[in-house]
């Protein structure tokens, strides 16, 4: 995953990240976006002919067509728009900008909103950017097949790598006498489907676990073991629900989880109809079969009942409000992970739980590493 469909799917999932990550005061409007788009040939939407001004209406830009020249004033404008996103998230999106990892750290740092998680997230960060930093970049000069080839290999087996400890059977395929091209997209596939997402997971639980707001978090082996043992994204669902409710007292005496319970403390009102009670726990049942996601509202209204439930304080009730928001947008992560794996293992199901119980094996290998064992710190080899 990289820092763009990071922020798309934090945007996505919550409307309030969008501001965090997209300022109102930072946007372009129209007018400046379509002069930006004559002079960085950008795709843009023109709404009609007479704001395009070119012969075809379309939305993008067509190669060498003259559109209009923008006026003076509009151009001493958009400079000025452009030094007011200088540094920030909003640049990235910028064409050409830099979006790597260690830019996106940088900026984070920079962004009063951001800089709390960087205290929890720096294991995570630091094996985003040294993963990252493997990879050859040809920036933008044509490269032949093979010498990709032989660059991406040097990547995988670099001093340091994390990928020596990736599923030995695909180590083995790029071994075996198979084209170039498939070989190709087997490192893709370990990299940006398989091998790579399940070491993040394994940094994120390190992270999760180190935390001084660990409370917060659900510990991701719950989810892996729910798939593991159920192979469907609603697992994942389910989990995240099930923890929701355990945190929240919403149980019975057995201590088994009691959705209708839930259902109360998620109603608004302090006093709520009965109505409004039945209602809400049909909504939601509805979330434990999947046949509706949960919104934002009530995901922060499931924070509310656990600070009620755990008697928290006004300063832990604000840390880990922003953490518990971020393990359901994990949740969704995974859903959407879990179908793509499923897809690439054509949904047989011994190879997709086997697939997910590699966590283990990577979660094991990272506590290890940490503990300092060699010189090389987080990314030593192991013997």
């Amino acid at each position: 995953m990289y820092p763009w469909r990071l922020i798309a799917i934090l945007e996505k999932s919550d409307p309030s990240f969008r501001d965090l990550l997209y300022p109102k005061a930072l946007r372009c409007r129209l007018e400046k976006r379509i002069v930006r788009a004559i002079e960085e040939h950008w795709p843009v939407y023109f709404p009609t002919r007479k704001t395009c001004r070119g012969s075809n209406w379309s939305l993008s830009i067509p190669e060498g067509e003259a559109l209009y020249k923008p006026r003076p004033d509009s151009l001493q404008e958009l400079e000025r728009w452009k030094k007011s996103i200088a540094g920030t998230i909003v640049e990235m999106r910028a064409h050409g900008a830099d979006i790597s990892w260690k830019r996106f750290v940088v900026i984070c740092q920079n962004t009063p909103g951001l800089r709390p998680f960087l205290s929890d997230f720096k294991p995570l960060a630091n094996f985003l950017i040294y993963e990252e930093s493997l990879w050859p970049r040809s920036g933008g000069v044509a490269v032949g097949m093979d010498e990709f080839f032989q660059g991406r290999i040097q990547a995988l087996q670099a001093p340091g790598s994390p990928y020596p400890f990736s599923d030995p059977q695909r180590l083995r395929f790029l071994q075996l006498k198979k084209t170039t091209i498939e070989k190709i997209r087997m490192i893709d596939l370990m990299c940006q489907l398989l091998d790579r997402p399940l070491m993040i997971l394994a940094i994120l639980q390190k992270c999760a676990s180190e935390s001084e707001n660990s409370s917060f978090w659900l510990d991701l082996q719950n989810h892996i073991t729910a798939m593991i043992k159920t192979p469907s994204p609603l697992s994942f669902r389910k989990t995240w629900l099930e923890h929701a409710m355990q945190m929240s007292g919403a149980t019975r005496k057995s201590g088994k989880s009691c959705p209708r319970k839930w259902a109360r403390l998620l109603v608004s009102n302090k006093d709520p109809y009965l109505r409004n009670i039945d209602a809400k726990a049909i909504e939601v049942n509805s979330w434990l079969k999947g046949k509706k996601q949960p919104s934002v509202e009530n995901i922060r209204r499931a924070w509310l009942s656990i600070v009620t439930a755990k008697k928290l304080t006004l300063q832990q009730a604000e840390i880990g409000k922003d953490r518990w928001l971020f393990s359901w947008m994990i949740t969704l992560w995974l859903e959407k992970h879990f179908t793509e794996v499923a897809a690439e293992f054509k949904g047989e199901t011994k190879k997709i739980q086997k697939y997910y119980r590699r966590f283990f094996h990577y979660l094991k290998i990272f506590h290890i590493v940490q503990k300092g064992k060699g010189a090389g710190g987080l990314f030593a080899r192991q013997p």
